[in-house]
């Protein structure tokens, strides 16, 4: 799967944007997702993910920081941006991307519990985003 995620977002780098490198921007969209949610949610995509990518879902021994302020879809889009030394639009598309492969490969309980534990905006960049019930 570590292959896939890589594969699927390299057709969504611009030509010359490889600064940050497809692997690199897995790794700040699954570290950028594991930051917002709690850490047993965190652990329990981290445990559909290949081993070598759990870490960058919840890194051992780290606290989670979900509960740290209010979040906002700018919060973990800008950090993706940060990481990978590009604008927000990038970090957007980068980030549908990793989500639209990780949903297809991560059991879809997983995913459903990943994303009701976050914000509406925040689920907007999943490809199909679960909305709460009012």
């Amino acid at each position: 799967m570590t292959d896939q995620l890589t594969a699927h977002v390299r057709p969504h780098l611009d030509p010359g944007d490889e600064r940050a490198g497809a692997d690199h921007i897995v790794h700040a969209v699954l570290r950028a997702l594991g930051d917002r949610l709690p850490a047993g949610e965190a652990a329990y995509l981290a445990d559909g993910l290949p081993a070598a990518l759990r870490p960058y879902v919840r890194h051992p021994g780290e606290p989670s920081t979900w509960d740290d302020g209010p979040r906002n879809r700018e919060d973990p889009v800008a950090r993706i941006a940060l990481a990978c030394d590009t604008d927000e639009a990038h970090a957007r598309r980068y980030a549908r991307a990793v989500l639209s492969e990780l949903a297809a490969a991560v059991p879809p309980s997983a995913m459903y519990d990943a994303q009701v534990q976050l914000p509406d905006d925040v689920r907007d960049l999943f490809p199909d985003p679960v909305h709460a019930v009012p």
